[in-house]
């Protein structure tokens, strides 16, 4: 398996930096972000609000099932280069479980609650309702990897959980706020992994269910 490619994560540096915990970043501008230490590297990911679609963009998509009614999946949050698409970093909420005669949409908005999570252990977490977590990473060159795997030591942390009204050809939205450090394995079972540490993210997961 190629090695990871980090030729297009360094990108939106500032000429005035902050520091925390031990990396140095540019100043955060954009209302979605997403800033960490990727294989030893630091990244720093903005969204201008006036330009998707052109550096960086926000998106949202969901692997959910439909059994008469009753949803199971997961609800993913995305940021991305928005021309290519990769890299991409993208944060899995699992499991939602809702029947389509409930009031989704509150269903949707308590879902998501701050504080600590659970990383998912396996796959199968799809078909049970435990609330946790999967990091998703796709390189420049296409190389997939995600966080389903030993987690000694690291956590995550929802900060802030914001409601966003629908608006012109978008859902209602959360804008989420968390904090996390895991490691990354190859989604092909095959290749080291990377650590993604002192991640701080701001993203927007739109309300998918039906």
């Amino acid at each position: 398996m190629d090695k990871p490619d980090f030729s297009n994560v360094i990108t939106n540096s500032s000429s005035t930096n902050t520091t925390s915990g031990g990396n140095s970043w540019g100043n955060i501008t954009a209302p979605y972000y997403f800033k960490g230490t990727l294989g030893g590297q630091s990244i720093l990911w903005q969204v201008d609000p006036n330009s998707y679609n052109v550096d960086y963009a926000v998106g949202s998509a969901s692997s959910i099932s439909n059994d008469k009614g009753n949803e199971s999946g997961a609800l993913i949050a995305t940021i991305s280069a928005g021309q290519t698409m990769q890299p991409e970093f993208g944060v899995e909420f699992r499991t939602f479980q809702v029947n389509t005669s409930q009031d989704i949409h509150a269903y949707f908005n308590t879902f998501v609650n701050t504080g600590a999570w659970a990383f998912a252990t396996s796959t199968s977490d799809l078909s049970s309702n435990a609330k946790t977590i999967v990091i998703d990473y796709t390189d420049a060159k296409g190389n997939q990897y995600w966080s389903v795997g030993p987690q000694t030591g690291n956590s995550i942390t929802v900060v802030s959980v914001t409601q966003i009204p629908a608006g012109l050809g978008v859902n209602e939205s959360l804008k989420i706020k968390l904090t996390f450090s895991c490691k990354l394995y190859p989604v092909t079972g095959s290749g080291n992994a990377i650590t993604l540490s002192n991640v701080e993210a701001t993203l927007r997961l739109e309300d998918m269910l039906y």
